[in-house]
């Protein structure tokens, strides 16, 4: 709630569409993730994590390394796996079509950290407990991990002004909306890199690293352009939006414009 008092106070962009225009179907997704897949789900993922620990199991376990290194690179193991997986995601179809309901939403604050479609949720669970166990993740750094991912997703993707000087710092470590909003710009030569979730550094590592966003007609335009209309912001339209063929959805964007 306080990022969404600082994204009136101090906003980066202006919108324009409306809060409410937007915030019941991104609202409505995260709702959806977590009656049909964070309660049901997390309780396993917690039971097969707690058995992993209990048995030892996991290549970090059986190298028997200290448990502090074990902290540090098992969060640095998952932020990195969740690097690797997001640019995956922009390569192989099937799964573009899960992202791209996250990058369809043509404004950007707090609420679109949260668009995320529910089958990308199943998959993305199912790749971190994976990594956890095969490498032996404590269960400390895995909960760590996922705190720090989800404040920082709901920071990095508001609509909040940060100083410049205060952003070329920050970013030299953590993602910032400045360089995040570039990743959900409508041109693909932007959303294409600056991947990264917690640390920056691995954009810069792998050569996915962009400072500025390329603006359109003078504004920085987000989103893509076959999800264009107001009628793509509801919950039923997000469910469906992977089962849509891109081309009908952005003729009915058109009508709708």
């Amino acid at each position: 709630m306080s990022l969404a008092a600082l994204e009136t106070a101090w906003p980066q962009r202006e919108l324009l569409l409306t809060r409410g225009a937007r915030w019941k179907g991104n609202l409505g997704v995260f709702l959806f993730d977590v009656v049909v897949i964070g309660i049901p789900i997390n309780g396993l993922v917690f039971g097969i994590l707690v058995w992993a620990q209990s048995n030892a199991f996991g290549l970090m376990n059986w190298l028997a390394i200290p448990y502090a290194a074990k902290l540090v690179i098992g969060f640095l193991a998952l932020d990195a796996l969740f690097y690797a997986q997001h640019r995956v995601s922009h390569v192989v179809p099937v799964l573009w079509r899960l992202h791209r309901v996250h990058h369809a939403d043509t404004e950007m604050d707090v609420t679109t950290a949260n668009r995320v479609h529910p089958l990308e949720s199943l998959w993305l669970t199912f790749l971190r407990v994976s990594l956890a166990v095969a490498i032996g993740v404590p269960i400390a750094a895995f909960i760590a991990f996922l705190v720090v991912l989800n404040v920082l997703s709901l920071f990095n993707h508001a609509n909040v002004k940060l100083p410049s000087r205060l952003d070329r710092v920050l970013r030299t470590i953590i993602v910032t909306p400045n360089m995040h909003e570039t990743h959900h710009s409508v041109h693909q030569e932007d959303y294409d890199t600056n991947f990264a979730f917690v640390f920056s550094f691995w954009d810069r590592i792998f050569k996915t690293y962009k400072s500025e966003t390329t603006p359109l007609d003078g504004r920085v335009a987000l989103g893509l352009d076959s999800f264009r209309s107001i009628r793509e912001t509801s919950l039923f339209q997000l469910l469906t939006m992977p089962f849509r063929d891109e081309n009908a959805a952005a003729a009915k964007s058109r009508e709708h414009a």
